[in-house]
């Protein structure tokens, strides 16, 4: 009996002890592991607060980016922007130029921005109103549209379309151009 017993002990402790290193074995050799396509099917989008952004060229910043809020859109790479304000720097050392309007819209990868709803811009003593801003990173450009007017101690001004180059700091009106020299 008791050589029995010895032999059912044993078998017990052997049955348990491949029981714990089949437990073991499959959290050790066989994890469990995401579901790796729950990333591609998510649409992410978020709300932000407080929102700070800045982009750099050749170790030199090219703009500053502030706004009360944003929402990101995943799918266009993109932040619709609440009160925004930003500034923009040039090649040279010119004074920046601040951009403010109610509503902006932000493609940071694309190095693109565009602002609507009553733009006001202002560079040193000049300036400038319009409807709409596109700014073009590739070509380093400020596009206002809309009825643009530009106001400093020298001159006043207005266009359709106003094109400040922020490499060279020149402007270039076209459409319905008309300037007071003061």
């Amino acid at each position: 009996m008791a050589a029995r017993m010895k032999r059912v002990v044993v078998l017990l402790a052997a049955l348990g002890l491949m029981a714990g290193a089949l437990v073991l074995g499959k959290y050790v050799l066989w994890p469990e592991q995401p579901d790796k396509n729950i990333t591609e099917n998510l649409d992410v989008d978020l709300s932000l607060h407080g929102v700070r952004l800045s982009q750099g060229r050749d170790g030199r910043k090219t703009w500053d980016l502030e706004a009360a809020g944003a929402s990101y859109a995943e799918a266009g790479d993109e932040l619709i922007l609440t009160d925004p304000l930003i500034t923009y720097w040039g090649e040279s050392d010119g004074a920046p130029i601040r951009v403010m309007a109610p509503k902006g819209q932000v493609w940071q990868k694309k190095d693109r921005a565009r602002m609507w709803e009553g733009v006001n811009a202002s560079q040193g003593d000049y300036q400038m109103r319009a409807h709409f801003l596109d700014y073009e990173g590739q070509n380093r450009t400020l596009v206002l549209t809309g009825e643009v007017e530009i106001q400093g101690k020298t001159m006043q001004g207005r266009t359709d379309l106003l094109t400040y180059f922020l490499h060279s700091g020149d402007f270039l009106a076209q459409g319905n151009v008309r300037v007071t020299l003061n």
